[in-house]
């Protein structure tokens, strides 16, 4: 990866959103209400949902559709970005739905439907990713994986701990997810320009 390449995906995976999601998810309650919550508090809450959500959807589909690009198979490759569009269609749906579940209950259940597939379709894209370096002989794949196994569990225990999705839940999967998956293009990254040269 060239030097501004790096400099742009640590600007957004480091700082960026980061540092957004933990103003969006604010000094409220953490383990008492959620983003999609937040969002129907008011209109600048919900832009700054949308916005939230433009900015980590926008990042896993732009990154794993390079690393998708980078995958020793074409086919793996296709699924791949095939999960990360899948993934960011559901989120961009859970994005339009509000959550009222009091005036409009089905839309509700869909928008969290839509969010829940959203996040199991990016990990599912990153695992099938990581599982196709390893098998293709790429080194340091392991401790990523071990990475992609921490984010699920720590996930669930967060899950487990709120009864609920909440907004700790969700500022822990986006910030270590997106650095699982800036880890991972760095490592597809590194090895294309090891075969390159």
């Amino acid at each position: 990866m060239t030097g501004w390449g790096r400099f742009w995906l640590d600007l957004w995976a480091c700082f960026l959103i980061p540092a957004y999601t933990l103003l969006f998810a604010g000094a409220v309650a953490w383990f008492g209400t959620n983003f999609s919550v937040l969002a129907v508090t008011g209109p600048g809450y919900y832009r700054g949902f949308v916005l939230w959500g433009v900015l980590a959807g926008g990042y896993f589909l732009a990154v794993l559709w390079r690393i998708g690009g980078g995958m020793p198979r074409r086919r793996g490759g296709q699924v791949v970005r095939a999960l990360a569009l899948l993934g960011c269609f559901s989120l961009g749906g859970a994005l339009l739905l509000p959550y009222l579940p009091q005036s409009w209950p089905r839309a509700a259940s869909m928008h969290i439907c839509l969010a829940f597939l959203a996040c199991v379709l990016v990990m599912l894209a990153l695992l099938l990713a990581l599982l196709a370096h390893m098998r293709g002989g790429g080194p340091g794949c392991r401790p990523l994986l071990w990475g992609w196994l921490a984010v699920a569990a720590g996930s669930a225990v967060l899950f487990l701990a709120g009864g609920m999705v909440t907004s700790a839940l969700e500022v822990f999967f986006t910030i270590s997810a997106v650095q699982l998956a800036r880890r991972l293009l760095l490592r597809v990254t590194d090895l294309e320009g090891g075969k390159s040269s």
